[in-house]
């Protein structure tokens, strides 16, 4: 193997194991790659863990405009076509802005879902479920107790409104005759 191909063959391995390491995507280094005529990319991500199809370029010349052409000819319709190379002992990426609002405008909208997710919820005595910003005005969460059912009691209340409570008096207790 000539020099300059065991550059781009390391810069690839490089590539994937971050990938790997950071997100835990199961990519490769496509054993074809920089063989044939046909258009391909450098990583293999057969399982699309990442929304990338990546390029990768190891050269002392950078020549961006070339090799983002062949970045777009090689890329699927549904995936970010993502130029990865090496300047100045420092590994870079190029990628359409549009693309790149994209993906932080996806990651924004699932940090807003896990924060909501992550909200604790308050259970009515009929059972339905009420998230604290439902409450606008009601008394707030350190005004609530918990009863030894593990059950959320609102502030005036002595017990829980579970009926299904196994400390609470709210259970019916069967009288036994004698």
């Amino acid at each position: 193997m000539s020099v300059s191909s065991e550059k781009g063959k390391s810069l690839e391995n490089e590539v994937a194991k971050i990938l790997k390491k950071k997100l835990g995507a199961r990519v490769s280094r496509d054993k074809r790659s920089g063989a044939g005529s046909h258009q391909k990319m450098d990583l293999n991500d057969y399982f699309q863990d990442t929304p990338l199809d990546i390029e990768c370029k190891n050269h002392a010349v950078i020549k961006i405009r070339e090799w983002w052409k062949q970045t777009i000819a090689g890329a699927s319709f549904s995936r970010v076509p993502t130029l990865v190379f090496q300047a100045d002992n420092e590994v870079l990426a190029t990628l359409r802005f549009s693309d790149l609002v994209d993906l932080i405008a996806e990651t924004q909208q699932h940090r807003t879902e896990i924060k909501r997710l992550k909200e604790p919820v308050l259970m009515t005595g009929a059972g339905e479920v009420v998230s604290p910003s439902d409450i606008k005005a009601g008394p707030s969460r350190n005004q609530w107790s918990e009863c030894r059912g593990g059950n959320m009691v609102s502030p005036g209340e002595k017990k829980c409104l579970v009926k299904t409570c196994a400390f609470c008096s709210n259970k019916k207790v069967k009288k036994v005759k004698k």
